[in-house]
């Protein structure tokens, strides 16, 4: 089963009401209660924010990424190919400070983060190793 603590993800820029006003900001999960669906994210200060798996974000898988890439050139402009290209060559490494940067360009661009992210939620139904049945809370 793949734990969701330690993974890097942005609050949605969109978010109407967050208690501790992180919209756009990218935060590290400290728990995740699937059941409840009760994400609680940490930003290196303050305190933790509660949020449910929708209004989080995460990059696509980067296969899935670099073929939307390859198939979508033709109904993109030039700016978002190569943002799009620059976020899948950082998935290439899988430490926090590539990731963090290809999830920092996602987000400057409205429509770079369209192309090439998804809200936790899906990626946890589309995620076979997630088991969002389980009854417990996985903490780190």
């Amino acid at each position: 089963m793949e734990e969701l603590t330690g993974r890097l993800v942005v609050v949605h820029p969109q978010l109407t009401t967050d208690p501790v006003s992180r919209q756009g900001q990218i935060g590290v999960i400290a728990i995740a209660d699937l059941q409840k669906d009760n994400i609680s994210v940490g930003f290196g200060s303050g305190p933790l924010g509660r949020y449910s798996s929708d209004a989080l974000l995460v990059l696509k898988d980067k296969r899935e990424l670099y073929q939307d890439i390859m198939t979508g050139v033709k109904d993109m402009d030039a700016g978002t190919f190569k943002d799009l290209l620059d976020i899948n060559m950082k998935q290439e490494y899988s430490d926090y400070g590539h990731i963090s940067a290809a999830m920092k360009i996602a987000v400057e661009n409205p429509e770079v983060m369209k192309r090439s992210m998804i809200s936790l939620e899906d990626y946890i139904s589309r995620n076979h190793n997630i088991n969002v049945s389980e009854a417990v809370s996985f903490e780190r």
